[in-house]
């Protein structure tokens, strides 16, 4: 079964079958008058709701952007809507090492932070590399092909995990990612 293109007249269960780039995502969007911002998440909700002929997603019930402040402490308290960027990085990096790397459990804290402190994201975050490497989301596909590849083909060339990764690319999901039903 060869890819089908997106266009308006997919059916939302043959859209939900195949893996597609958030650029596929956007321009689809785009080509449509629909909003193009948000995750992939965002995207692909919209589009699956566009071809089942509901309402799109309210994209400004989202919380607003939050102001981040200049200074971060471990003290400082988390605003709703911070986003995961450089200064956020910045102050991870001081407190951990270099190596830091946003991982799941801060972007859930960061979605609903709550009331949390910075300090409070440093236990969550070095609470979950104890626990090791979180499942990675459905929306990243392509870092769990990498990841489940490499640890059963260790002397593959990333050539050989891409080459694969296109091949599975063109396979339905419910084929082959059958397991990540989130």
């Amino acid at each position: 079964m060869n890819r089908p293109l997106l266009t308006p007249d997919l059916r939302p269960e043959v859209f939900s079958a195949w893996y597609w780039l958030k650029k596929e995502l956007q321009d689809f969007c785009s080509a449509q008058n629909w909003p193009t911002g948000g995750s992939k998440q965002d995207l692909t909700a919209r589009v699956l709701a566009g071809l089942s002929g509901q309402p799109l997603p309210d994209a400004a019930s989202k919380a607003a952007k939050g102001v981040m402040p200049d200074s971060l402490t471990p003290q400082t308290v988390i605003g709703p809507g911070w986003r995961l960027n450089a200064a956020l990085r910045g102050f991870f990096v001081a407190h951990t090492s270099p190596a830091f790397c946003f991982n799941q459990a801060l972007r859930e804290l960061f979605k609903k932070p709550q009331g949390q402190t910075l300090a409070q994201a440093l236990v969550v975050y070095r609470s979950s590399l104890e626990q090791g490497p979180a499942p990675i989301q459905r929306q990243f596909q392509f870092n769990q092909h990498i990841r489940d590849y490499f640890a059963q083909h260790p002397d593959a060339t990333r050539a050989q995990a891409l080459q694969a990764w296109q091949a599975k690319r063109q396979t339905p999901q419910a084929l082959v990612f059958s397991a990540d039903t989130e």
